[in-house]
């Protein structure tokens, strides 16, 4: 809170495509797309459009134990993304809660198969995953984490790869190594795919998370 004193939040008026406009008229270009939500701009005519259209007949609903066509539709698209494999769709309202659920879905597939053993998480060196309790576990950002370290569980933090530096392999050396030493307590490993922004923008291949996924399912 001390940093606001010198440097106060910037108060936006608008916002238009790519950019931002403050109560001055003064424009800024959202480089990070405001936390990667406006990634399709700013008062995109097609989304504002979509929005009222939406709220004029059905605002919210709640998805337990209901469902409307909107949600149906957009669980088929993503099931044909992936190949019809995606089988069921847990909607959430943002990346931490969709990481808690994920977290938590695996924890229970574990359970209900009777490996009750596998209660710990995997995640890369310098991970973003949100700052929720469960999502800030599988993060390694100490900027984020130090002050809730406390209150964290124990995970496993392997090498993370990057292009710039070709060590793709050995990092999946190191999650093999991991696999083979811990993986009777390892419950799922996550992984932001293709880049790690939190990490400095590094960035591995398509190879590498193949391989991932032919390692964890041995």
């Amino acid at each position: 809170m001390a940093r606001l004193q010198s440097c106060p939040p910037l108060a936006i008026r608008s916002g238009h495509d790519g950019w931002l406009i403050d109560e001055s008229g003064r424009r800024y270009f959202d480089s990070v797309s405001s936390w990667w939500v406006n990634i399709l701009g700013h008062t995109n005519r097609r989304i504002t459009e979509a929005i009222v259209n939406q709220a004029n007949e059905l605002s919210h609903v709640m998805l337990g134990g209901c469902t409307h066509e909107p949600a149906v539709k957009l669980a088929e698209r993503l099931s044909l993304r992936t190949g019809k494999h995606l089988g069921h769709v847990f909607f959430a309202s943002d990346g931490s809660s969709a990481v808690e659920i994920a977290l938590k879905q695996c924890f229970h597939a574990k359970a209900i198969q009777g490996q009750t053993a596998r209660t710990r998480f995997a995640c890369l060196r310098n991970s973003y995953h949100g700052e929720t309790i469960g999502a800030l576990s599988v993060t390694d950002v100490p900027l984020f984490q130090d002050s809730y370290r406390p209150l964290l569980n124990d995970t496993f933090i392997i090498d993370s790869p990057d292009t710039r530096l070709d060590n793709e392999d050995a990092a999946l050396k190191a999650l093999a190594d991991l696999l083979e030493k811990q993986g009777h307590q390892l419950c799922a490993l996550i992984i932001e795919p293709r880049v790690q922004c939190g990490g400095g923008m590094s960035m591995h291949s398509s190879d590498y998370l193949r391989r991932v996924r032919e390692l964890t399912r041995q």
